[in-house]
């Protein structure tokens, strides 16, 4: 042992030997194992991520039904790829259709522009699309009316006026065979004038169901007209019969002076002009009473509203002795009666209208008159006897909605319906 320590060479590889353990035990105190972290990066991962999916084919022959609008991607590889690819703008999940015929097939999910070296996955791999031939068709419009039910007694809700009535629906051939109809939905919720919209349009199966194809134009232009068919007319009572001797009708009480007239349209309720006087039996009565009397539809109306008024006739004690005579269904009776009678569409004048002015009515140019009086001045009056005018004096150009003046002979007293009327001064 001590001849091979004496040889240089030995001692020398013995001391290098030495020395490198040394080293190593040194450099393992100060430079620890490396950290997870940095062993993570060199692992696989793996993420999901939602793509769009590109579906290419011909679309001026054919259209495609069936494919989803995105597909799920699973990525396996390290950190540094995933988060590269979910960066990346020109990736992109596909699948081929530009060389298929009409027909329905399952089609594998591709993708491009992902980093080398990150594996793609599509979940799920093929997906079921239909193939049809591209077809178009015109097709009639038609809209339903909602909330008709909230529009307000008096108002008519008219057919809707839509434009264009017709629209051009484009898609697969036995698609658009499918379709029962094009159809929107308007609503006319509280109306009181004409309900005027753009709405959109969607194509419907047989069985209500919307079928997805192209309509071009997607919405139209709808007008649903609400009209006004009610208006206010005035209501009178005339009696028939006697009291009984020694007594006459003293006046005559209604519980309405006026009743709502409701007609199918506008033009049938500017035919009705006045409302029948109601008639009511006095023969023998000695003291008031009240009657219940249905006020008359006139022709061309539908409904008057309310339907019934109170007629309370008052009895005095005769004046005269003329008081028992017998009295007409029109009001005619003794001196000393009191009645009412009507006159229909009395011309209205103009009084007062500037000079170098012209008046024109914007609407009736005629009223009915209902007087009251005497039961003999009644049976002496004719219509000769009874002018209707406006006033306008002072009034500018534009239009104007002025009051009726009646004049009626001394002793009488009238009622103009309408009270006004539209008048434009130019």
């Amino acid at each position: 042992m001590d001849k091979l320590l004496r040889k240089n060479w030995l001692v020398k590889i013995i001391s290098f030997v030495t020395a490198l353990m040394l080293y190593a035990i040194v450099n393992a105190g100060q430079n620890p194992s490396p950290s997870p972290s940095s062993v993570i990066i060199n692992q696989t991962q793996q993420m999901i991520v939602t793509e769009k999916l590109d579906v290419r084919y011909n679309s001026n022959q054919y259209v495609v039904s069936g494919a989803p609008q995105s597909v799920s991607l699973r990525l396996s590889g390290s950190n540094d790829l995933i988060l590269k690819a979910r960066l990346l703008t020109g990736k992109s999940a596909f699948i081929n259709l530009v060389n298929m015929r009409p027909g329905t097939y399952d089609v594998q999910v591709q993708t491009q522009g992902f980093p080398t070296g990150l594996k793609v996955t599509p979940v799920p791999g093929t997906v079921r699309v239909t193939v049809q031939k591209k077809t178009s068709k015109e097709l009639p419009v038609a809209v339903d009316i909602l909330d008709k039910s909230t529009v307000g007694a008096g108002f008519l809700v008219g057919d809707p006026v839509i434009d264009p009535k017709a629209v051009t629906v484009t898609g697969g051939e036995s698609t658009i065979n499918s379709i029962a109809f094009i159809k929107g939905v308007i609503s006319v919720k509280g109306a009181n004038a004409t309900v005027d919209k753009m709405i959109a349009l969607h194509a419907y199966d047989s069985t209500g169901s919307e079928v997805d194809v192209s309509i071009e134009p997607s919405a139209v232009h709808v007008q649903v007209p609400v009209t006004r068919v009610s208006k206010q007319l005035s209501i009178q009572a005339v009696t028939t019969g006697t009291p009984a001797a020694g007594y006459q009708v003293g006046s005559i009480d209604l519980s309405a002076n006026t009743v709502n007239v409701i007609a199918h349209d506008g033009n049938a309720l500017n035919t009705i002009t006045g409302i029948p006087p109601l008639s009511v039996p006095v023969d023998g009565l000695t003291s008031d009473k009240t009657f219940s009397v249905n006020v008359p539809v006139p022709a061309g109306a539908t409904q008057v509203s309310p339907g019934k008024v109170n007629v309370t006739v008052h009895i005095v004690k005769a004046t005269s002795a003329g008081g028992g005579s017998s009295a007409s269904s029109a009001a005619a009776g003794t001196s000393g009666q009191m009645g009412t009678r009507n006159f229909q569409a009395v011309p209205v004048t103009v009084t007062g209208l500037g000079s170098g002015r012209n008046a024109t009515f914007t609407s009736a140019n005629n009223v009915n008159v209902s007087v009251t009086g005497n039961s003999q001045d009644l049976n002496n009056l004719t219509a000769n006897d009874i002018q209707a005018s406006v006033d306008l004096t002072g009034l500018g150009t534009g239009q104007h909605q002025v009051t009726v003046n009646i004049t009626v002979p001394n002793g009488l007293t009238a009622q103009a319906s309408p009270g006004s009327v539209g008048v434009n001064i130019s």
